[in-house]
């Protein structure tokens, strides 16, 4: 073993295919993490024995906190999971995760992927030298002088500070960038002037008498000046956030019409709204008709009673040209055929417009052509379906994150 802390260890083990003994509190080997009180490494020569939470040197991000060895240990014995999978398991079992961001990183250097991680930090004794606690063979350690702190005299001190004067420069700090050299007090006398009517255009104009005949009545005090009653409205700087001409505020998300979707109208509002997928063939045999509009609700909290809806539809024909404005969620199959009766049918002029979604299985690859298209993938285990909330509530928050973003003022 080249090194002895429980980061190297754990690599040697792992690119060995070797796996490390779990022992509990009474020394038993166990087969459980959560079993299990320490770690034991073993090569037939060396035994090294850590607590299952001792740190590691694998730092998590840019934080100063460092992955515990149960933590790393987890990941690797969970390396083939997705990513809903290994954090719903470690909260169940109560063992910190490996970051979503890292995981890659730590799996690549454990299993000799990679040599070296820019997170690995070892602890190194810099604040002693190593010859500060050694001595020398010839002196006697009485030998040793005590130090005697030498005061100057008054002259060679001021000769001192002012050859350090002449050399100082003028250091900048963060705050001190950010102060300019100019003044802009003006301003708040400027646009008060503007607001109480005080313009330029005033000065120098002598305003007419009301008593005179022939004067033009005095303006309303509470009309701007230079405003006309002809003047229009200035249109909004994002036309994706401007509000639609219907007064429907519900958002609408469109699925599938093709019987082979994973996700279709038989099966999304048990998905969606029920957090637990059913096989859309299998809704079908069962003799449910196909509705042409749903509507489901999503829970803001769990504990909360108000529910926010939404309206599912699988065919656009039934669209208006305004309730386009409050589509803001696509699934696709990743077949552009599905956008030719669609508003925007490139579909990257699509999901630059709506929040674009495509499922699959975790067993599966994504299609070639979702790779180019700017849409987030729903993985869904066939078999487990206690993981389905996960994926559902990873749904609703990226849904969430996009409507406020783009478009608030839906009620999303």
């Amino acid at each position: 073993m080249s090194k002895n802390d429980p980061l190297s260890l754990l690599r040697e083990f792992t690119i060995a295919k070797r796996e490390p003994t779990l022992v509990d509190a009474s020394g038993a080997t166990v087969q459980e993490l959560t079993d299990a009180t320490s770690v034991v490494f073993d090569d037939g020569t060396k035994q090294f024995k850590f607590a299952r939470s001792t740190p590691t040197n694998y730092r998590r991000g840019a934080s100063d906190e460092f992955y515990t060895l149960e933590t790393l240990l987890f990941l690797l014995q969970r390396s083939t999971q997705s990513v809903a999978e290994y954090s719903l398991e470690g909260a169940q079992k109560m063992i910190p995760t490996v970051s979503i961001l890292d995981k890659r990183l730590v799996l690549d250097y454990l299993q000799g992927a990679t040599a070296h991680s820019a997170n690995i930090v070892y602890q190194t004794e810099s604040n002693k030298r190593a010859g500060d606690n050694v001595m020398d063979s010839s002196q006697d350690a009485g030998a040793k002088k005590p130090k005697t702190t030498t005061h100057s005299a008054p002259g060679n001190d001021s000769e001192v500070l002012s050859l350090i004067i002449s050399k100082e420069r003028l250091a900048k700090t963060t705050a001190s960038v950010l102060r300019g050299s100019k003044s802009f007090a003006n301003i708040q006398k400027n646009g008060s002037e503007i607001l109480m009517g005080k313009g330029k255009d005033d000065k120098g104009i002598k305003k007419p008498d009301p008593r005179q005949p022939g004067a033009a009545p005095p303006a309303s005090s509470t009309a701007r000046p230079g405003a006309s009653s002809s003047q229009t409205p200035r249109p909004s700087a994002n036309p994706s956030q401007a509000r639609p001409k219907s007064a429907n505020r519900m958002p609408i998300i469109i699925v599938p019409a093709a019987v082979t979707s994973m996700i279709t109208m038989y099966n999304v509002k048990q998905l969606l709204e029920g957090q637990e997928f059913a096989d859309s063939g299998d809704v079908r045999n069962k003799g449910e008709a196909k509705p042409t509009r749903l509507r489901i609700y999503r829970r803001m909290k769990p504990n909360e009673t108000t529910k926010v809806p939404y309206e599912v539809i699988d065919n656009t024909d039934i669209l208006k040209p305004e309730d386009w404005d409050r589509v803001v969620c696509v699934f696709t199959t990743g077949a552009e055929w599905q956008f030719k009766k669609f508003k925007w049918q490139k579909p990257v002029e699509l999901f630059a417009q709506v929040k674009g979604f495509y499922a699959k299985w975790t067993d599966e690859q994504p299609k070639e052509t979702i790779k180019t298209w700017n849409v987030e993938i729903l993985s869904l285990n066939r078999h487990r379906r206690h993981a389905d909330r996960a994926v559902v509530t990873e749904f609703w928050d990226k849904l969430q994150g996009w409507c406020l973003a783009n478009k608030p003022f839906l009620t999303c």
